[in-house]
């Protein structure tokens, strides 16, 4: 293609758009169907950019930035690259070369994906001929993930962010096969790759020019996988007697996850949970943690400008909660907002509440605590912020358990409100505190109609004017709503409300209300027939 600008774009919609996404195919064959029916006009193309209108429903402007086409734009509401975008580009790309082709190439990356799997595959052979069954030696061991790595993941000039993921788990399979003999000794060697592929894939990503999107949308569950097995691997290897010959190994990876934390740009709090993962399992003792500190202080004033100091910070404030300096451990996270801080603490609490440390553990509670719901309106999606507040729930019990601190628990759940609201009404409803239970239906905007009726039978036994209450704003409102079904179900809330006043003893209280509730709606005509036919008004 001439226009190699329009080359990079061709291949940044191919790394952002997935044809395995329905909203991405659809949003693809609505710009074609723009393109093939001749809607795009006016178009202009130089190096840098490409203007056109579509004309849609509303003619849209389009401006194609080749050179950033991150900061394309069109005069259209919709939000990221829409399908004005995609029938522009088309319009300039068939120009050049074939748009049918470009989309033939973009909906089969499974024909690719499976052809780079062979290749991978091949190579995959050829190296465990030649290798065999890895030494107990640390560098040969990182010489021979480096060949492999290399071998069948940058032998090619460019790889579509897609066909990565397939061809690393080709790389790891060779790269297992090849475990040293003994359990712990291919315990350590699998630790080491993982540590290696981390370092590996980041720079594979940046060689390739994906950027940090692409590359955690297509390959990020690459890293998380690793991650968890290092977890795992890091756990087992600490139950187990381990020899005197591991030292040099255990000492090499410690510096080699050290260096993770920084000089890389994908998956920041992956990596910071790897360093917390091998920490906890394998160092925290053995060696210096103070010397460890130190290390850290290091490796945050080497830090390039502009990049993202958190795992640096975390390792930090990892290293303080293994010396129960808590307070430091807090302060070390200074600079993360409550989201990217939320993990780590769920994580302490977890390991305090495991060793039954409850006066640590209010710590890292009352730091969860502290500015919750602005952690929760970080959090996007109502579903991810449900499920946020729940994980912070269930890491509080066992410390309200153990301490007898309902007050924690009831502080969060209201901090937690909406998205705590089952677990809330439940705890109240538990405890007999039955007038809390319905102010809480009140605040979350519930009706009489709406709740549980086995509920509200005890409410009305225990606390009848909690339920008066209810019924009197829910009749207000369907009377507000001025239409004959809302005046239907605001008679049946009065029924209700005349049945309660003359349980407690109160028809006098209730003749007044309903005398004044009757004259104030006099002319609402409508009302008052169906007062009457429900017998409400006598007649």
């Amino acid at each position: 293609m001439r226009n190699e600008n329009l080359a990079l774009v061709s291949e940044r919609l191919r790394d952002m758009l997935s044809p395995h996404s329905e909203e991405d195919a659809r949003l693809i064959q609505k710009g074609m169907l723009l393109y093939r029916q001749g809607l795009v006009s006016q178009l202009r193309m130089d190096e840098e950019t490409v203007t056109a209108v579509v004309q849609d429903v509303v003619p849209a402007k389009v401006r194609l930035e080749l050179l950033f086409f991150d900061m394309s734009d069109c005069s259209c509401p919709g939000r990221g690259v829409c399908r004005h975008q995609v029938a522009v580009f088309f319009a300039a790309y068939g120009r050049e070369g074939s748009v049918a082709e470009w989309i033939e190439d973009w909906r089969y990356p499974v024909r690719e994906k499976k052809e780079a799997a062979d290749w991978g595959m091949q190579r995959a052979r050829t190296i465990v001929k030649s290798t065999g069954v890895a030494d107990r030696d640390y560098q040969s061991w990182l010489n021979s993930f480096s060949e492999s790595f290399d071998s069948i993941l940058r032998s090619k000039n460019y790889l579509n962010p897609y066909v990565v993921g397939e061809l690393f788990g080709i790389h790891w399979r060779r790269l297992r096969a090849a475990s040293p003999r003994g359990e712990e000794w291919a315990l350590l060697y699998e630790l080491a790759g993982i540590v290696h592929s981390f370092r590996a894939l980041d720079g594979l990503s940046t060689e390739l020019r994906h950027q940090a999107e692409t590359a955690e949308r297509y390959y990020g569950h690459v890293f998380d996988d690793l991650q968890r097995s290092a977890e795992r691997i890091a756990k087992k290897l600490a139950g187990m007697a381990l020899p005197l010959s591991f030292d040099p190994f255990l000492e090499s990876l410690k510096g080699d996850v050290r260096g993770l934390l920084s000089g890389l740009r994908l998956v920041p709090y992956e990596r910071a949970f790897l360093y917390i993962n091998v920490w906890s399992a394998l160092f925290k003792k053995r060696g210096s943690l103070e010397d460890e500190a130190r290390k850290l202080e290091e490796a945050a004033d080497r830090l390039n400008e502009g990049e993202n100091s958190h795992p640096v910070q975390i390792a930090m404030a990892h290293i303080h909660f293994l010396q129960s300096e808590d307070g430091m451990a807090i302060e070390s996270l200074s600079g993360l907002d409550g989201q990217e801080k939320a993990p780590f603490l769920l994580y302490w609490t977890d390991e305090l509440a495991a060793q039954k440390e409850w006066s640590r553990s209010g710590v890292y509670i009352d730091a969860l605590t502290q500015n919750l719901r602005g952690t929760l309106d970080e959090i996007g999606g109502y579903q991810g912020r449900t499920q946020f507040a729940r994980a912070v729930l269930e890491s509080a019990i066992p410390y309200v358990e153990g301490t007898g601190r309902g007050d924690v628990l009831e502080r969060l759940l209201q901090q937690s409100l909406p998205y705590s609201y089952y677990d809330y009404g439940s705890l109240l409803f538990e405890r007999g505190e039955y007038a809390k239970w319905a102010d809480l239906q009140v605040f979350m905007g519930y009706q009489y109609a709406d709740l549980p009726t086995a509920r509200l039978k005890v409410l009305e036994k225990e606390q009848p004017e909690a339920v008066i209450s209810m019924l009197h704003q829910a009749a207000a409102k369907h009377i507000a709503a001025k239409n004959r079904p809302g005046y239907k179900s605001a008679v049946r809330m009065l029924k209700k409300l005349r049945t309660l006043y003359k349980k407690q003893k109160r028809q006098a209280e209730w003749n007044a209300f309903f005398d004044e509730l009757m004259e104030r709606t006099k002319r609402l005509r409508a009302f008052h027939e169906e007062c009457q036919r429900s017998k409400l008004i006598d007649v």
